[in-house]
């Protein structure tokens, strides 16, 4: 074999070589979804005080939803979240609800008080986060490209929120959380009560009369969500909670109720559900050691 011609298979094989390698890029970029399209849902039809009709505005405890459509189909894991533009709110995020395995995202927001925009609701080109979680092309490939581009609008004057000045009771929501303390120090020790009392901005009452076994409130002590069960407050703003300390609970950090923590059936009078901006968060003059006896 002649140098010319080893050369030359040489340079036919790495023709070959590279022109893989440009597929298998070509193919990888094909599988980046990219976002091609956004939109939310409309307030519902509702009227106000003076009993017209409003339609641009998301009051207490409506949900927005917001659609993202990608150019492929996509699997989520974890949580990711749409920062919404809300007045003043900083955390104001629709989460993840559903989709994973197609190409569109919903992700939801309850409003809850005091959320007021009378401008519209924003929401920016980069405001898909993946909070911890990841969105991936379904067919293997790429992480995708969360940027809105086009998308994002600011300042839609078709969705309002406004939970201040609302009627027919549209106002309920939780406005406090009341805690009772450990019987000694700062830690809940085995069998003793943790109690909560949820506190509505008015009368509230559940539909279901079985209260007991069907209003729940989450905490979270450790890495466990344990149900915290209804003891009292139907048809009464202050609605109870009690849980108590098994052997097993353990939080050094203390007990956490986040936003989604209360869960039921429907409640009267439209009251958001949401505990929102009174969540606790690692509550460290409540920690939890069921290890210890009382």
């Amino acid at each position: 074999m002649t140098c010319g011609v080893a050369a030359a298979r040489i340079a036919g094989v790495a023709a070959v070589v590279l022109a893989g390698l440009g597929g298998i890029v070509g193919k990888l970029a094909a599988q980046t979804p990219t976002v091609t399209g956004l939109s939310v849902n409309s307030p519902v039809v509702q009227s106000d005080k003076s009993g017209t009709g409003r339609t641009d505005e998301f009051w207490n405890t409506e949900v927005i939803r917001v659609k993202v459509a990608f150019s492929d189909s996509v699997d989520v894991t974890g949580t990711p979240h749409v920062v919404l533009g809300i007045g003043s709110c900083t955390d104001c995020f629709a989460e993840y609800a559903s989709g994973t395995g197609t190409d569109t995202l919903v992700f939801a927001y309850e409003v809850v008080r005091p959320d007021t925009d009378a401008t519209g609701i924003s929401i920016a080109a980069d405001a898909l986060k993946l909070n911890s979680g990841t969105i991936y092309a379904s067919s293997g490939g790429a992480a995708a490209n969360l940027n809105l581009g086009t998308h994002a609008f600011t300042d839609d004057a078709t969705r309002k929120v406004n939970t201040l000045d609302a009627g027919q009771g549209k106002n309920l929501g939780i406005v406090n959380i009341l805690q009772n303390n450990p019987a000694s120090g700062d830690t809940y020790k085995l069998g003793e009560t943790i109690w909560i009392t949820l506190v509505f901005s008015g009368v509230v009452g559940g539909r279901n009369q079985d209260w007991r076994n069907h209003y729940k409130v989450l905490i979270k002590i450790g890495d466990k969500v344990r149900r915290m069960d209804y003891d009292s407050g139907n048809q009464d703003t202050n609605w109870a909670f009690r849980y108590d300390v098994q052997a097993s609970d353990l939080d050094a950090d203390g007990y956490t109720i986040e936003g989604r923590a209360f869960i039921g059936g429907l409640i009267t009078h439209f009251a958001s559900r949401n505990v929102g901006r009174q969540a606790i968060v690692n509550d460290g003059d409540r920690k939890v050691d069921g290890s210890q006896g009382p």
